[in-house]
């Protein structure tokens, strides 16, 4: 399924109230976080005018299943008079699945600067995507190192870097844009995790979940075009793992901030 407004955006039901669908894009009926965290924050938008997002926080609270329908209740906090702030509980037979809260802004101009952009071993047109088939719901995705199927589990360091970007139609109005980078901002996540213990996602006895995801939006940006997510994870512990990233275009410029908190659990060793 491609990434189009018309698949992924809640359709209003009543006032404050979208019902939306998930689609199951890794088989089965796991709902992937990205869609719902992508969907809480059209829902959000739905609810404001004249202003931009610049931040979102989501808890997921419960898995999600792509069979059922997807209930946005959406909470209008705040109206103030330069911030805006929205609330949304994405339930699933009256349970919630996400818990989600969006700051908007009016634009303004002020000071400025940012890190610079950081080296990359390779440009975008130097690598194949992670999903030639295209099941990413229209996302398409170029690690450095990709993992396939088969391939031997190694020890890497928790750095990781990716280029991403929408390849379908996504319109002009930001939303949209700031909606596919969410969307996809939790594919690279929890593999930087991972990296240092040399993990495979086929491993006997491994439970992996997002737990909770964060971004801040910095300024506008289109992502049509590729956009470079370097990614660090500073610690796991504690059967959690945390991971961050800085996106930026490939003009340079910081467009956005993201982090995730994850758990994972292994199998112990049996003691002799």
């Amino acid at each position: 399924m491609s990434f189009t407004i018309s698949t992924l955006a809640p359709a209003a039901v009543g006032e404050n109230l979208f019902r939306g669908f998930a689609p199951a894009i890794f088989g089965g009926t796991h709902l992937y976080g990205g869609c719902v965290v992508a969907q809480s924050l059209l829902a959000a938008y739905a609810t404001v005018e004249g202003r931009a997002c610049h931040s979102l926080h989501a808890y997921f609270i419960h898995p999600g299943d792509t069979r059922l329908p997807i209930t946005f209740e959406v909470d209008r906090d705040r109206d103030g008079g330069s911030f805006t702030t929205r609330r949304v509980t994405a339930l699933q037979n009256d349970r919630p699945i996400l818990i989600f809260m969006s700051s908007f802004q009016t634009v303004s101009e002020g000071l400025k600067h940012q890190h610079a952009m950081p080296e990359f071993a390779h440009g975008p047109d130097a690598l194949i995507s992670d999903d030639p088939r295209g099941n990413s719901m229209g996302i398409e995705i170029r690690s450095m190192e990709v993992p396939r199927p088969g391939m031997v589990a190694r020890v890497r360091p928790p750095r990781h870097q990716v280029w991403t970007r929408s390849r379908e139609p996504l319109g002009d109005e930001l939303k949209y844009h700031q909606a596919a980078l969410a969307y996809s901002s939790d594919f690279p996540m929890l593999p930087t995790m991972a990296q240092p213990h040399g993990i495979t996602w086929d491993m006997p006895g491994l439970h992996r979940a997002s737990l909770d995801h964060a971004i801040w939006f910095h300024r506008p940006f289109d992502f049509h075009a590729w956009h470079l997510f370097d990614l660090d994870s500073p610690v796991v512990a504690n059967t959690r793992g945390f991971a961050r990233a800085t996106v930026y275009g490939e003009d340079g410029s910081l467009v956005a901030s993201v982090t995730q908190e994850a758990m994972i659990r292994v199998p112990l060793p049996v003691s002799p």
